[in-house]
């Protein structure tokens, strides 16, 4: 059983990393959403529940950026277009960086207002910054440039499944619900 990728395709890490970062990203999507347009007690716990969700899935979110920059993709398959490959895992690694300025600026904007990031009830992380409401402004605008970028491209990756799967039927989906299996006489 292939935990990390081979050249033919994706281990179980990537592929739960994959999914579980899914689950979470749709979920944090709609939680930012909905925050639009509360005010009040209202807004501070919608807010407060789109963040303790994000903290809950931190570490997971940079394992999962920092293993794909580490074990970079898997090649295409022989059906599979080099150069529809490539603008996927451009949309792909594009979504990724997106991520990774959520990660750094969500904290930040909290952090940069003078605020706590308040866990649930579990615990508050004190910020180390004083606050500056220029900086927690921009820091609110990456974050937001990001979710927008993110969810562009979910819609672009969301095509390309449909693609692979209603017209070239090539198998491209496959790679990221089973794992590659090792060449013959490799370990993983």
């Amino acid at each position: 059983m292939a935990m990390k990728d081979t050249a033919a395709g994706y281990g179980w890490v990537s592929i739960v990393l994959h999914w579980t970062t899914a689950v979470v990203i749709v979920v944090m999507l709609y939680l930012g959403s909905s925050i639009v347009g509360l005010q009040g007690e209202e807004r501070r716990s919608a807010l407060v529940l789109h963040t303790s969700v994000a903290m809950v899935a931190y570490l997971i979110l940079w394992l999962r950026v920092v293993w794909r920059f580490v074990f970079r993709h898997p090649g295409p398959l022989r059906a599979q277009g080099r150069l529809f490959f490539a603008i996927g895992k451009a949309v792909h690694l594009i979504t990724l960086v997106a991520l990774t300025f959520m990660l750094v600026s969500g904290p930040l904007t909290v952090w940069t207002s003078g605020e706590s990031i308040q866990v649930f009830d579990w615990f508050a992380i004190p910020s180390p910054f004083e606050a500056t409401v220029a900086v927690s402004m921009f820091m609110h605008a990456v974050h937001r440039w990001s979710a927008i970028a993110i969810f562009t491209g979910i819609l672009l990756h969301l095509g390309g499944v449909y693609k692979h799967t209603a017209f070239n039927q090539d198998g491209t989906l496959t790679k990221i619900i089973i794992p590659a299996r090792d060449a013959p006489g490799t370990k993983n």
